[in-house]
């Protein structure tokens, strides 16, 4: 049976950006070239655990766009979805209730709407009401805005999320991104989603309880999400740390649907990442 189209642009998707906490560092004279083989690469994997969690928002908004009652999120009886005028609820209820996706939901996600997502000059904002994904705690605001299409005929979005994301461990992620998101494919086919390819720029912050860091995604190599694919595909990102010193995470040049990420640090020492 098909699925329905995503009617929500995925924020960026199985991304893995994030706030570096690094310890036992060696240091040269210049700090800009520091390197070292003991970093911790948990910005990574924090960022990763963000960008999924809001990705997988937007994935619920999208059904609950079409759907009453239980509904797609139906396995043990929870998620209902309810509209009034351009306002739109999806409630999980009170106790974790396991869905369609293997994914333990509660609590409630909430779109408010001015037109379809495919529609130029439309746009949808998700907040949250007390709403746990795995037990982690969603807040915020993600807002979607279509911005027509390019001169490949291309439709594309602006993307901003304003949240935070609270660990199982209580370590509390807040984010706040600015995305250029370009559907590249699948666009034509609109009650399929599998088929859906999008590329992805922009910058923004993600912040961990060691700080702030800056984080890029370059227009000359834009992340490659497939909805068919649980992770990132290819792209880079590039941190840039408190220190001022950078780091470069890579998913590879051609797409490849794989958990297998690539740290470079400035020096050349390379680390690699499983992602969750």
């Amino acid at each position: 049976m098909q699925k329905t189209k995503l009617m929500m642009v995925v924020g960026t998707t199985a991304l893995a950006l994030s706030v570096c906490l690094y310890t036992g560092c060696r240091k040269d004279n210049d700090k800009t070239t520091t390197t070292t083989t003991s970093e911790d690469t948990g910005y990574a994997t924090d960022q990763n655990l963000a960008e999924k969690m809001f990705d997988d928002v937007q994935v619920v908004a999208d059904k609950g766009s079409t759907t009453t009652g239980s509904g797609e999120f139906k396995t043990s009886g929870c998620g209902t979805v309810t509209h009034s005028g351009t306002t739109y609820t999806i409630n999980f209820g009170e106790t974790n209730c396991l869905c369609a996706d293997n994914r333990y939901r509660r609590g409630k996600v909430i779109v408010n709407y001015t037109g379809a997502y495919a529609d130029s000059g439309s746009s949808h904002t998700i907040t949250f009401d007390n709403y746990y994904q795995n037990d982690n705690k969603i807040e915020g605001t993600k807002t979607v805005s279509n911005m027509g299409k390019n001169s490949l005929g291309q439709p594309w979005f602006n993307i901003n999320v304003n949240g935070t994301i609270t660990k199982t461990d209580g370590t509390v992620l807040t984010t706040n991104w600015n995305r250029v998101r370009t559907w590249t494919e699948g666009y034509t086919t609109k009650l399929i989603w599998k088929d859906d390819v999008y590329q992805i720029t922009g910058s923004g912050t993600i912040t961990r309880p060691a700080g702030v860091v800056n984080v890029s995604i370059p227009t000359t190599t834009p992340l490659v999400i497939s909805l068919d694919c649980r992770w990132i595909e290819a792209g880079s990102i590039i941190y840039t740390l408190p220190s001022g010193l950078t780091r470069t995470l890579n998913y590879g040049d051609s797409p490849t649907c794989d958990n297998q990420a690539r740290l470079t640090l400035p020096g050349g020492t390379v680390k690699d990442i499983t992602l969750p």
